[in-house]
């Protein structure tokens, strides 16, 4: 069985979506492919999702810089048959370069196009993008689009089987990533205690959220119903995210996988790199702005569920498979 490297880190700064992507495309390679997880310094959360899913996790030296961990990866864990997926934004032409000289294959997880790849593969799941976006050898593939979006099972599940919630319950379902460094959870919940007929709040904190105890005091003074969560598993957002009609959410992710059980999805930008998705996802419908929530009429919102039902359709495992399967041709 072929070897599947990949390596992307998550913590407090950064969030947790690199990470939180590529363990759902391992997910999906895992019966096919022998997949490791190459990372620095995990969070405990993250250890044990890991090895829920991959063979391995191969822990990284944090004092080297970016190339000297590509040499390092190189001379240690590659024969040169190996297929490697990258996904930061550190990992630049010159980081995939070393890679690529040992022989392998490669696969970038990508949406800021930012620089050239060599790349055998590249993955963009933000819509509205197409290759001449992007600088890439000639024989780079390009994977883009809601076809190839990077969901866990549950959320995949969930695409092949939706169930609406009722509108009328005004549930909402809120989750800013895994860090939300700047705490924009706050502004987000003030801005909802303006609405009157919120009866139910949702909120999960990931597992790098820094900012409890700031967030807590607000709860204390809060007019919202709020229940608090964090460090879901998969099946546990899938199983909450039912029971809402709304969310909110960053172009990131967790928006993907809430657009995958279908809603009325309202999205919070909290990064620069989340600006191409939350463009793509407002122009086509498929979602609307944080600023827009609660002015939206229901012919908008049938419009979107039923985009969403056709954009993300629950068989993205199958196209992965097929993708890498012609890797080892």
């Amino acid at each position: 069985m072929r070897k599947v490297l990949f390596r992307a880190d998550g913590h407090a700064k950064i969030g947790l979506g690199h990470v939180f992507r590529s363990l759902a495309l391992a997910e999906m390679l895992s019966d096919a492919f022998e997949c490791h997880f190459l990372i620095r310094n995990p969070l405990p959360i993250l250890r044990k999702q890991i090895l829920s899913i991959c063979k391995s996790i191969i822990e990284l030296p944090e004092n080297t810089n970016d190339l000297e961990e590509a040499a390092h990866i190189t001379q240690k864990y590659l024969s040169g048959n190996e297929i490697v997926v990258l996904d930061g934004y550190h990992f630049i032409t010159d980081y995939q370069q070393i890679i690529k000289n040992k022989g392998g294959k490669i696969v970038c997880i990508d949406d800021i196009h930012a620089y050239h790849f060599v790349a055998d593969i590249v993955i963009n799941h933000a819509g509205g993008l197409t290759r001449e976006k992007y600088s890439a050898e000639k024989y780079t593939q390009f994977c883009l689009g809601l076809q190839y979006a990077l969901l866990r099972k549950p959320f995949r599940e969930a695409a092949r089987n939706r169930i609406y919630p009722d509108r009328r319950e005004n549930k909402v379902f809120i989750c800013l990533g895994g860090a939300d460094p700047n705490n924009d959870t706050l502004e987000v919940l003030e801005k909802l205690e303006q609405h009157a007929n919120i009866n139910h709040c949702y909120l999960v904190l990931g597992g790098a959220y820094l900012h409890r105890a700031a967030l807590e005091d607000f709860l204390k003074k809060s007019s919202l119903k709020i229940e608090l969560l964090s460090n879901l598993s998969a099946e546990e957002m899938v199983r909450y995210m039912k029971k809402c009609s709304k969310a909110i959410t960053p172009p990131s992710t967790v928006s993907y996988e809430y657009l995958s059980v279908g809603g009325e999805l309202y999205l919070k930008i909290i990064a620069d790199n989340q600006l191409n998705i939350n463009n793509y996802f407002i122009k086509e419908g498929l979602a609307f702005t944080f600023e827009q929530f609660g002015n939206i009429n229901a012919a908008s919102v049938h419009l979107a569920l039923q985009k969403q039902q056709k954009l993300l359709d629950g068989n993205v495992e199958e196209r992965f498979l097929n993708q890498f399967k012609f890797l080892q041709r």
